[in-house]
């Protein structure tokens, strides 16, 4: 059961990226992870241990109850049908860079879910990354301001 004060999640994947959300699903205040989806049962194990439901289809998990939003980090070339079958059971998405494998999944999927009105957010986490923010310091400081 999720703690009234966190948002109960789903993850679909425990690829690197997965796990990664995994790690930090498990430290923070805002968020708990109630479930995940990953068709390698060692995955599905390792959760179902963790005390975390474990399915081996994504759609499973979608009819989870209680799910308050899901994080997809499956490989790129699913993200449209897994994002298409998140926006069909309402639940706000973070979909793992790149939102789709071609421009005109990505345009179906994001309009499936303006449709729908349910958000979608596409993790640009490298963003965060310090290399990546002094890079960024450097090109501004000889270059001028990148405009992104």
């Amino acid at each position: 059961m999720a703690s009234p004060t966190r948002l109960p999640i789903g993850l679909i994947g425990l690829g690197l990226i997965g796990r990664a959300h995994l790690a930090r699903a498990r430290t923070s205040d805002a968020v708990e992870l109630v479930a995940v989806a990953d068709p390698v049962e060692a995955s599905r194990d390792e959760a179902a241990a963790a005390g975390i439901a474990a399915y081996a289809d994504h759609r499973e998990l979608l009819a989870h109850p209680g799910l308050g939003a899901v994080i997809v980090a499956t490989p790129n070339q699913t993200h449209l049908a897994v994002g298409l079958d998140c926006v069909a059971a309402g639940l706000p998405t973070l979909i793992e860079k790149p939102i789709a494998d071609t421009v005109e999944a990505a345009q179906e999927l994001v309009d499936a879910a303006a449709a729908a009105r349910v958000p979608i957010l596409v993790g640009h986490q490298r963003r965060h990354n310090p290399l990546v923010r002094k890079a960024r310091e450097i090109v501004e400081a000889e270059i001028g301001r990148a405009h992104v």
